[in-house]
């Protein structure tokens, strides 16, 4: 794999994972303000956007699983790091909301 490619997976990972964060933080400002309806739109839409990121993740995981050596780079901590963390807001809004 090229540093090219590997960057261009890199930020395809960061867009999804930052639409999902976004997503689900809005998702929370709706249901605070008594509109579930669309924070439950705003959680599916962002857990798609989390699905398309883990899709694209998996490509990595599968080129290493293969002896296809992937080189570790900030840029690939950076993505790896905004996907977990929208996924753990993800698991901490879907329990939050119906609190409020």
């Amino acid at each position: 794999m090229t540093a090219e490619q590997l960057e261009e997976i890199c930020f395809q990972i960061i867009t999804y994972a930052g639409e999902a964060r976004s997503c689900f933080i809005e998702a929370l400002r709706h249901a605070k303000d008594a509109d579930k309806t669309k924070a439950r739109a705003l959680l599916a839409e962002g857990n798609q956007h989390l699905i398309e990121a883990e899709k694209v993740h998996m490509q990595l995981i599968q080129r290493e699983a293969n002896d296809e050596p992937v080189e570790i780079k900030m840029i690939l901590m950076h993505a790896e790091d905004l996907m977990m963390s929208a996924d753990t807001i993800h698991i901490l809004i879907e329990e939050l909301i119906p609190l409020l």
